[in-house]
């Protein structure tokens, strides 16, 4: 009995706060998900990608161009950022995480964001900025057990001091859409949103996500902030991966 008990709040002492790195196995000594050299060596996107979607090329860039699709395309958010490159390592990352129900990784999902929120000057420099979670369908939260968006989003109000405001609610069951286009991707989530709230005193409103593919999530959700809160001055997106 004492080793069952023993076992028990070791496995939920390891989703809690594991004791070997995610990626390479390593002994963990402290609060994280990955160990040093693996969090280092995570392939983020820095430079050469698109100044709108954030699509990253490949190559050298003296300035960030737009992607093709950018060209032909008007967005009712800014620009947006994903803080990791599509590999298969930070796939399993994100994969892991929101089917997996590893929610311990929230943790360092959210530290990738934090980076581009601190460190990148179109972020860091928006006046009076709070992170608002894409929402979940209540049904999809309850079979799932939660909402990634909004578990990283409390990491990164942890993290960086930036006010959490779920102002955001779907009210609408939509169907996957990892086969659709992105016409059909629009067509799907329109009118799936509603709010909830206020943003009185914030002018810069971040939409946090955990995949950017074609942005229209996040442009049903930027769209419907821009038409309720007028007086919110930015819209802009970061995601954990570019899809």
């Amino acid at each position: 009995m004492l080793k069952m008990v023993k076992r028990f709040f070791s496995s939920t002492l390891d989703i809690v706060y594991p004791s070997k790195c995610f990626h390479c196995g390593a002994l963990l000594d402290g609060k994280h998900a990955i160990c040093d050299d693996c969090f280092d060596t995570t392939t983020r996107i820095t430079e050469g990608y698109c100044e709108v979607c954030g699509e990253d090329f490949e190559g050298e860039f003296t300035e960030n161009p737009l992607c093709p699709n950018c060209n032909n395309l008007t967005f009712s958010f800014q620009y947006a950022k994903s803080a990791l490159k599509n590999t298969a390592k930070n796939r399993q990352l994100v994969i892991s995480f929101k089917y997996g129900k590893q929610h311990y990784l929230a943790r360092v999902l959210a530290k990738f964001c934090s980076e581009v929120l601190l460190e990148d000057d179109r972020f860091s420099e928006l006046p009076a900025p709070a992170v608002v979670p894409v929402p979940l369908h209540w049904w999809r939260k309850f079979t799932r057990g939660f909402n990634q968006a909004d578990l990283i989003c409390r990491e990164i109000t942890h993290q960086t001091s930036i006010p959490t405001k779920r102002i955001l609610k779907r009210r609408r069951y939509t169907t996957t859409q990892t086969r659709l286009s992105r016409k059909e991707r629009l067509k799907n989530l329109k009118d799936a949103f509603c709010v909830r709230g206020d943003l009185e005193g914030f002018r810069s409103i971040i939409i946090i996500d955990d995949v950017f593919t074609t942005g229209s999530t996040s442009e049903e959700c930027a769209k419907l902030i821009r038409k309720e809160f007028p007086k919110v001055e930015n819209i802009v997106v970061v995601t954990v991966l570019r899809g």
